[in-house]
């Protein structure tokens, strides 16, 4: 078989080259040769050849047969699945031009828009024609490929959500604008993703079929190697790319002799039953892990050239498809346990005493008694249901007057946001605003609509009165910086304990909506950041174990340094909706700037209200004879007040 190299301008990393990281390695080439794997997502931090890794696939990929021609690369093999055009022409008797091509790797920038995702009305043909065209989107162009999504964590929702629904149905099914058009997509789903930057959805980690988490190597010799490979590729591409060639060529061949002899592929009843058994014995959640397990372990005995499944690919298969289904709380520690795995697989892999036995568990999973986050309530929780109906976030309407809503995913809508988000009608633009988002149809119908713009040569003319700008909205969370007092004072009637309890109810809720959280301490005579504004709610979670108590209440460096960084954040994301949620006993008692501690701390909560940050004081003073001013410093800010008693669970 001959290799066709990539052209050198793209300089990609020849597969081979690649040091260590061999689960991904093995993760990536099993979706090749069995495309109903479901993708693989790839965790890790940074610099650790993720999407080196994956771009450098391309270079493997085998030939398939297309439709020349064709922008929804259909397969002339397979009428039931062509798109509206190779119907027609099929079905008017016209031949279908065929030629072959590699797979593509189709990658999904974070800045996608909706249009370019699912396609939309060819504009150009439109005014050239008046006719309504299609214009195919990256949906039509990785049919039968990969979509690749780097950074996947931190895709908008509203795009995850659309690529999701095509990744199940194997259908891009497009109603817009007057337009009614569908095609086949069906796609390997590739992701990378660093944890340090947040989690993903539940709904999304369960349409990876594998799951892959990577480290950076720590052998000194393998650094080396990784050093010298990377320095030889961009001194010298080409040189680089024929010394690796051969063996780039060797595994192309393994795939392609992979993908033929993958029907032929067998396996036992005791396999299956194993299979299950580990689901079983791991708490994973539905049907999906045992398919994709079985699935895995008959591409993986490809790969090797076998026809016959063993229980080392069965276990290969589970340590790539069982990590992200296993169930666990948002703040638990997301370790797979391999040796649970290894267990259990000796009880039932054929050939052993315990094979065909039920599994019994060794030791159980011990029930830990009642956490503090069923004890307390979440303070965003209880301010967050005021009014029930409208969700509508507007500029005018504190945050704290919405109901949140009750399913997962961000908590607000933000109605008329440029450029991305749902499209769901037209509006006219506002007087002297900027006309960047116009609806083409929507322009076209109101001219139409119009006698005064119909000219006697029958052009259609328009006029500035009859432009129509895109209706939108999309989902927007919360941005919460938490300022926590860890000073002496917290000791008293075990005020920070309590306060770790609210905490950890708030962890939950703020995973729960998606919501960017940043933590605050301040103690001594300053404040410091814990943790800066992240979804990473596991960070968070392990900073809250580890805040210190000690020293005096700097109170009003912790509304500086909080106010600023909310600021940052709003700068850099207009859409977001700041909060501040302070824990204190509202008794400050050092200064900061060289004034009276209590009136800096009044300056700087004006300065909150001043700069329209909602905000959250729960009061941690527990001892009703005790001079605090929490309730007069919230007012001062026009927070929600909100005393520690009322946090307690009933």
């Amino acid at each position: 078989m001959t290799l066709k190299r990539t052209s050198a301008t793209e300089r990609l990393f020849p597969f081979s080259a690649l040091v260590g990281q061999d689960l991904m390695k093995r993760a990536l080439l099993l979706n090749v040769v069995d495309p109903t794997l479901g993708g693989v997502l790839i965790k890790g931090e940074r610099g650790t050849a993720k999407s080196t890794g994956v771009r450098a696939l391309i270079n493997l990929l085998p030939t398939i047969r297309v439709v020349e021609g064709c922008p929804f690369q259909c397969d002339p093999d397979d009428p039931a699945s062509f798109c509206p055009h190779c119907a027609e022409k099929a079905a008017a008797g016209q031949s279908l031009p065929v030629r072959e091509r590699r797979i593509r790797l189709v990658n999904l920038p974070i800045g996608t828009t909706e249009d370019r995702l699912l396609g939309t009305i060819d504009i150009e043909k439109a005014l050239k024609t008046g006719r309504k065209a299609f214009e195919p989107g990256l949906l039509a162009e990785a049919h039968r490929g990969i979509l690749y999504v780097d950074e996947v964590n931190l895709l908008n929702d509203q795009i995850v959500d659309l690529f999701l629904d095509a990744a199940a149905s194997g259908r891009n099914v497009v109603e817009r604008e007057g337009i009614s058009f569908t095609h086949a997509s069906r796609f390997i789903l590739v992701g990378t993703m660093n944890p340090e930057e947040g989690d993903l959805r539940p709904q999304l980690l369960d349409r990876f079929g594998l799951s892959v988490t990577i480290e950076g190597i720590r052998d000194v010799k393998d650094r080396v190697e990784i050093v010298k490979r990377r320095i030889a590729f961009e001194t010298d591409p080409e040189g680089f790319y024929a010394r690796w060639a051969a063996a780039d060529a060797e595994l192309a061949e393994r795939l392609a002799q992979a993908k033929t002899l993958l029907p032929r592929v067998a396996f036992t009843e005791e396999l299956l039953q194993t299979a299950s058994s580990v689901a079983v014995a791991l708490e994973t959640d539905g049907h999906r892990a045992d398919i994709v397990m079985m699935k895995a372990a008959r591409a993986n005995a490809a790969l090797e050239g076998r026809t016959a499944m063993t229980a080392e690919d069965l276990q290969l298969a589970a340590r790539l498809a069982l990590p992200h289904r296993v169930k666990k709380t948002p703040l638990q520690k997301t370790d797979f346990d391999e040796d649970k795995l290894r267990e259990v697989m000796a009880q039932h892999a054929p050939g052993t005493a315990a094979g065909g036995t039920e599994w019994v568990p060794v030791y159980e999973n011990p029930k830990k008694p009642s956490s503090t986050a069923g004890s307390y309530k979440s303070p965003v929780a209880c301010v967050t249901h005021l009014c029930s109906g409208s969700r509508i976030a507007l500029p005018h309407l504190p945050w704290h007057r919405l109901d949140a809503g009750r399913h997962p995913g961000r908590r607000f809508l933000l109605p008329d946001v440029r450029r991305s988000g749902s499209v769901h009608g037209t509006r006219l633009p506002a007087p002297g605003g900027r006309l960047d988002d116009v609806s083409l149809i929507g322009t076209l119908r109101a001219a139409a609509t119009s006698r005064l713009n119909h000219n006697g040569n029958g052009r259609l003319s328009i006029r500035p009165e009859d432009i129509r700008l895109r209706k939108r909205s999309r989902k927007t969370g919360l941005s919460l910086m938490m300022v926590v007092d860890s000073s002496a004072s917290m000791r008293t009637n075990d005020a920070m304990a309590v306060t770790k309890g609210v905490i950890d109810s708030l962890l939950q809720d703020l995973y729960f909506h998606r919501d960017k959280l940043g933590i605050i301490t301040f103690r001594h005579t300053g404040a410091e950041v814990l943790l800066p504004l992240t979804h990473n709610i596991r960070d968070a979670a392990r900073s809250v174990e580890e805040l210190p108590v000690g020293g005096r209440t700097p109170l009003a460096s912790g509304l500086e340094v909080g106010t600023r960084l909310l600021l940052q954040e709003k700068r850099k994301n207009p859409e977001t909706l700041p909060v501040m949620l302070i824990f204190s006993d509202g008794r400050p008692n050092v200064s900061c700037y060289g004034a009276d501690p209590l009136e800096e701390t009044f300056a700087w909560a004006q300065e909150i209200k001043r700069q329209k940050i909602q905000a959250i004081l729960v009061d941690t003073e527990q001892n009703p004879m005790a001079q605090g001013c929490g309730y007069e410093i919230a007012r001062r800010m026009e927070a929600v007040y909100l005393p520690l008693h009322r946090l307690l669970g009933s």
